[in-house]
């Protein structure tokens, strides 16, 4: 299932010649992202599913984990004949944009509420209602909340290794 609420963020883009065909090519880049999750064809899912700010994209690679929406959308334009191969054929060169997606889900949001509150229960009966323990136990539980609710940067970090072996690409 795709969170339409997700914000798309631009993530970066990148230009390679190849002399194959766009069809082939984006081929490859699907599965490049297979890699990494499910990977969908704008033509295998309704422009309607996906968040608003990913329309246009030719795939959508859906990351997800159950306390994370994770996606990225990749675009993929030819932008013209740069020249010709020794055998006559012809060097296209390709732009490959990223869009990157980062959300909280429903169940993230209520583990990391359900984390606060054990600690700070754990902190209320360890002290016997002691108010300066019961602070730090809280302090204990919003700071791993915090790691939790944050957003991911292994999205991003795959984002920066995706448009490397793109531009690597032939």
């Amino acid at each position: 299932m795709i969170d339409r609420n997700t914000q798309m963020m631009d993530a970066g883009m990148r230009l390679f010649d190849s002399e194959k065909p766009y069809g082939t090519v984006l081929g490859g880049l699907k599965t490049e992202l297979a890699q990494y999750g499910n990977v969908l064809r704008t033509n295998e899912i309704e422009e309607d599913l996906l968040p608003p700010s990913a329309a246009g994209c030719d795939l959508f690679l859906d990351r997800s984990t159950r306390y994370k929406w994770k996606y990225i959308a990749c675009t993929l334009e030819d932008a013209g004949i740069v020249g010709k191969t020794p055998d006559g054929e012809d060097i296209h060169r390709y732009a490959a944009s990223l869009k990157e997606g980062n959300k909280n889900s429903n169940v993230g949001l209520y583990v990391s509420l359900a984390l606060i509150l054990i600690w700070a229960m754990l902190g209320w009966f360890i002290s016997n209602g002691s108010g300066l323990i019961v602070l730090v136990f809280l302090a204990v539980g919003v700071f791993g909340a915090w790691r939790m609710l944050k957003p991911s940067k292994d999205n991003t970090r795959l984002v920066g290794q995706l448009l490397d072996i793109f531009a690597q690409g032939k």
